[in-house]
């Protein structure tokens, strides 16, 4: 089964994620991008990384766009190049392209989430990034 990580301070946000998310695969979930690291290197260390990252961008401790650096300095960091590349979606209110481009292209993340999101919208991400099989979808 998949293993996907929620980083959410909004307690209804995340119960809403992990609702949904808890179809598709195992979830865990984390209050700040601090907390999210540590158990991101944790399930690094102990050989079953995450599939999918969703992290909000404004969080306390650690906002998201500090996350998504470390994560992906950590994953170029490993022995074996390419063995951990994590799919992470940044997942805020704001919907300005200029925020988009900073998630996209300056933090290496795989796309971008604007809330209030569409189950559907979510739903055809995962497809598109392999993360649910067309068959498996509820």
């Amino acid at each position: 089964m998949k293993k996907f990580l929620i980083v959410e301070d909004d307690k209804l946000s995340c119960t809403i994620l992990e609702d949904f998310l808890s179809d598709f695969a195992d979830c865990d979930t984390a209050a700040n991008g601090k907390i999210g690291y540590e158990l991101f290197e944790k399930a690094i260390l102990d050989g079953h990384p995450y599939d999918l990252i969703c992290s909000d961008v404004v969080m306390p401790e650690m906002d998201g766009h500090e996350l998504v650096c470390q994560i992906r300095t950590r994953e170029e960091s490993l022995p074996i190049a390419g063995y951990v590349c994590t799919t992470i979606f940044m997942i805020t209110a704001s919907d300005s392209p200029k925020d988009m481009a900073q998630a996209i292209i300056d933090n290496n993340c795989d796309d971008y989430i604007v809330k209030p999101f569409q189950r559907e919208l979510l739903k055809s991400m995962l497809l598109k990034y392999d993360l649910i099989e067309h068959n498996n979808v509820p």
